[in-house]
């Protein structure tokens, strides 16, 4: 019969046997853990910098708004009317680049003052007419229309949002008219909050505001003339899209 001394030893040489492969075991655990970690980290890197860098090439326009025609179907130009944000808009706004100007309709004779603004989606999408003209003391004179403007030679259509701002002061009544619209992810519309989960792939946005001085009572519908200018605005930005491939 083995003594009480022996059989303990014997219980002793059998620990290392049994523990080292478990010891392994969980090194490899340890280690492969590790390896996903950092695995992990670099694909959150790389997908960080894409991102910022697809933000900075997006910030740039696909084309100078500058150089958006003076004549566009029959609405010309007014000269000297070409205006600009200030900076501190411009900024708050997210405009990389815009243009501001005056066009009158050589049919109908009707005026519209044509803002377009391009920059980041996830700061252009939010400035709306219902945002900033209450700010500077406009109030709202109908509910908001959306309307589909066509887009010439296509099939197409662009959604617009139609809004009515007034403001009266002694001897004084205001009406505006204001037609507005975004462009990402080659898609016009009037709400652009459906589509946030797409500006981090599709940064760019443009943005088209047209505003006519009212006459009289607000009255529901929009204008034939102003709605042809759209088409023709849209139209023209689509056109610049696809040179560049966008």
């Amino acid at each position: 019969m083995k003594s009480a001394t022996a059989v303990k030893s014997a219980a002793i040489d059998e620990y290392p046997a049994v523990s080292q492969p478990a010891a392994k075991f969980q090194w490899r655990w340890f280690a492969l853990i590790c390896l996903l970690l950092g695995i992990s980290g670099v694909y959150r890197y790389a997908r960080d910098w894409y991102f910022e860098s697809l933000n900075k090439r997006s910030e740039i326009p696909l084309f100078p708004l500058s150089d958006f025609p003076k004549t566009i179907g029959s609405w010309q130009y007014v000269e000297g009317s070409e205006g600009n944000l200030e900076d501190d808009i411009a900024k708050i706004s997210g405009a990389s680049d815009h243009v501001i100007r005056t066009y009158v309709d050589q049919k109908s004779g009707e005026q519209a003052v044509v803002m377009i603004i391009y920059g980041l989606g996830y700061i252009v999408w939010n400035h709306t007419p219902d945002a900033c003209y209450p700010a500077v003391g406009f109030k709202s004179a109908s509910p908001r229309e959306n309307i589909e403007i066509k887009i010439p030679g296509t099939g197409n259509k662009a959604l617009f949002s139609l809004q009515r701002f007034l403001m009266v002061k002694p001897g004084q009544r205001d009406l505006r008219e204001v037609y507005y619209s975004f462009r990402n992810a080659g898609d016009w519309s009037y709400d652009m909050a459906k589509n946030w989960k797409l500006f981090r792939y599709h940064p760019g946005m443009f943005k088209v505001q047209v505003q006519r001085q009212g006459t009289g009572a607000a009255q529901p519908g929009g204008n034939e003339a102003v709605d042809e200018l759209l088409g023709l605005i849209v139209r023209e930005i689509e056109g610049h899209v696809a040179d560049k491939g966008r």
